[in-house]
């Protein structure tokens, strides 16, 4: 799709509620806690493959709409055709030679159709709008995608800090146990233990490493940009502060429109208008049709008085032609029983998601809730560890308390730090989610914005 067409799409598309609410534009969002994610969002519209290959269905639909507006202009066609006769005359002796040059050239332009032209001209831009909001809620999609993506990098990365970390405690016991042995302090059975549990440290950093680096090549594919170093992910999701109350101030803006409307009602709203006017058209196609029609034609030679000689006919013609099918074998019949059926298809599906709009957005809104306060508690579980590492540190200072104890410390402060994380990663999916549900994301303006670029 060349940037043209793309930012005349982006420039003329008109959605419900795009950037509306003043709680979208307060709510969090990833992308504006880390400015590098940002610019990944902003890079993945111009390379990612699944938005490359949404820009070519883009490019299907566009010329689709070219073709369905092109019955409401003239055609214009015609042939030629040139031979060479060599003929024998009944009652002339000998033969001739003739040139035969045959050729006919027209205009036909539909003049009273019944509104079947005009329907399928519209019907071929419905397609595009449609194709337009499907490339919209793919990039929104995408965009919750690298933004999932992104968290979990920086989760993936502290999992496997801490289990490096735990590996080189259990390492350090099982050296300490090894040389116990070999002094015979313990028995061949008190080692068991410590070599196992340096076996499954080892098989869980080897796990986090190849989680890591999965998830990073994974990223990779999905943004179509360059693989994200170490020293690119952030090494902590920071603390959210945001107010309680903007997925109910999301819900209750949504939910105070007239008509409100998600991607999929929009999409399925289109569609019914599309076989509405598909239905106009099969009820139609067995009324006569009139086009208007002018051109210039040559026949074949015809035979003067004097059979030994030839002219030319030309004709030059300005009119109108009415066509009827007056039957086709019960064809129209089965196509508008085909039409109506899909109709009522398309009703019954848009009657149900609009009627579950209003449920859909207060689940959503529960998960939002839901996640902020499991957030809030595992933020409180992360302080509290924090301050009883703090407290060990001090007491390992003073002589109080053992390395041992301080280890213990700090991996209840590593755990306790990772779930922390993965509440904070989740409740900024679950805020997304609502926020693309009700068309209030925010990188939807940066689609818009992009277009300007």
């Amino acid at each position: 799709m060349n940037c043209a067409r793309l930012c005349s799409f982006l420039l003329g598309c008109a959605s419900v509620g795009l950037g509306g609410n003043a709680a979208g534009q307060d709510a969090n969002v990833p992308e504006q806690l880390f400015p590098q994610l940002d610019r990944i969002l902003r890079s993945a519209l111009q390379q990612s493959p699944r938005i490359l290959a949404r820009n070519l269905d883009l490019v299907i639909a566009q010329a689709d709409e070219t073709q369905a507006k092109s019955g409401q202009y003239p055609s214009v066609g015609g042939s030629v055709g040139y031979s060479r006769a060599n003929e024998i005359r009944e009652g002339i002796q000998g033969s001739f030679t003739t040139d035969i040059l045959n050729y006919n050239i027209s205009l036909n332009q539909p003049v009273w159709h019944w509104g079947a032209v005009r329907n399928g001209a519209r019907m071929g831009e419905i397609r595009r709008l449609i194709a337009e909001q499907q490339y919209r809620e793919a990039y929104r999609g995408l965009a919750q995608e690298v933004r999932a993506g992104y968290l979990n990098l920086i989760i993936r990365k502290l999992s496997l800090e801490n289990a490096k970390f735990s590996l080189k405690l259990v390492e350090d016991r099982l050296q300490v146990a090894e040389e116990r042995l070999s002094k015979g302090a313990i028995s061949g059975g008190d080692i068991f233990r410590p070599r196992m549990d340096a076996q499954q440290a080892r098989l869980n950093t080897d796990r986090a490493v190849e989680d890591f680096e999965q998830s990073r090549r994974a990223y990779r594919l999905l943004t179509g940009g360059e693989a994200l170093r170490d020293e690119d992910i952030p090494a902590a999701i920071p603390i959210l502060n945001g107010d309680e109350t903007i997925a109910a101030q999301l819900l209750a803006g949504f939910l105070s429109q007239k008509d409100p409307q998600t991607s999929g009602t929009i999409v399925l709203g289109r569609q019914l208008e599309i076989e509405n006017l598909n239905l106009a058209i099969q009820r139609r196609r067995l009324y006569p049709m009139l086009n208007f029609t002018t051109g210039i034609s040559q026949n074949r030679q015809s035979y003067t008085l004097d059979v030994s000689q030839l002219y030319r006919v030309e004709d030059r013609f300005v009119g109108v032609s009415v066509s009827w099918s007056m039957f086709d074998g019960l064809a129209t019949r089965g196509a508008i029983r085909a039409s109506l059926a899909r109709k009522q298809q398309l009703q019954a599906s848009y009657r149900q998601m609009t009627e579950n709009l209003a449920k859909d957005a207060q689940h959503a809104e529960k998960d939002v809730e839901f996640a902020l306060r499991q957030m809030r508690i595992d933020d409180r579980l992360f302080d509290e560890r924090r301050t009883f590492l703090e407290g060990r540190e001090g007491d390992f200072k003073r002589g109080t308390a053992s390395e041992a104890d301080l280890n213990d410390a700090r991996i209840s402060f590593n755990n306790a730090q990772i779930s922390a994380f993965s509440s904070r990663a989740g409740y900024l999916q679950r805020l997304g989610d609502l926020l693309g549900l009700i068309m209030e994301d925010p990188v939807l303006q940066q689609i818009k914005t992009g277009a300007h670029e």
